[in-house]
């Protein structure tokens, strides 16, 4: 009488993965698209907040004050080059208004303008005066430029866009406009020597707006991606599919 072995048990099936190279590539963009959305939404945040708390009440974005001073008779800044075309197919109320504010410190009347730069080279060519160029370590950084005293003083000339001259604290509001513009800063009298507090501001209708779009928009991304990787998740962790030996 022979007696039969019992067959050997057969190892259990092994599940294949259900993570498919379309899944992993659709979780890949998922999460670019969605660290895109949360940058995105970040920055319009932060526009938001610089609306919101940023501006006075006039609603300028203005910079602190600074003390400049130069032994020089003018203090000019670098050429503001806005481009030849820039105001031609723009409204108006999108390029803002530019204010900037001058006050003499030792209490003198001072000239306070903004012109076109081949116009105010014009009249400051060869004149002694500091050009700023740059801002660092909390600092005003100047190029001095050498030479004569002025021909006239800044308020005989008809070069100005905008111009403010007197004792105290002085003004500047303009309407932004395509071209090279430069800004200059005088005692009345056009004499040697300036001290003076300014600081400088700019009032844009449109930063709200551009930052309300951003977080919107980035909301909408980080959202859609946050989903995409949840769904992609969830049917790649499902039942999975045994694969026999």
């Amino acid at each position: 009488m022979t007696t039969g072995q019992a067959p050997a048990p057969q190892p259990p099936p092994r599940p294949s993965s259900n993570w498919t190279g379309g899944r992993i590539a659709g979780i890949v963009v998922s999460s670019i698209a969605a660290l895109i959305g949360l940058g995105l939404l970040i920055a319009g945040l932060a526009l938001i907040a610089v609306h919101s708390f940023a501006r006075d009440d006039d609603g300028f974005y203005t910079s602190d004050k600074e003390e400049l001073r130069s032994p020089a008779y003018a203090i000019t800044t670098d050429e503001i080059d806005l481009g030849t075309d820039v105001a031609e197919d723009v409204p108006d109320d999108l390029l803002g208004t530019l204010r900037v504010r001058a006050q003499s410190i030792g209490g003198g009347a001072i000239f306070l303008g903004i012109g076109r730069s081949s116009d105010v080279e014009g009249y400051l060519g060869g004149v002694a005066r500091s050009e700023f160029v740059d801002f660092k370590h909390g600092s005003v950084v100047f190029a001095q430029v050498p030479g004569r005293a002025p021909e006239r003083p800044p308020g005989a000339e008809q070069i100005w866009v905008a111009q403010s001259q007197g004792p105290g604290e002085r003004e500047i509001d303009w309407d932004v406009d395509a071209g090279t513009w430069t800004v200059a800063i005088l005692n009345a009298d056009a004499s040697r020597g300036i001290a003076v507090e300014a600081d400088i501001g700019a009032k844009v209708g449109w930063l709200i707006w551009l930052g309300l779009g951003l977080a919107v928009v980035g909301l909408a991304m980080a959202g859609t991606g946050v989903a995409l990787i949840i769904v992609i998740g969830r049917r790649a962790g499902g039942d999975q599919v045994a694969t026999p030996t």
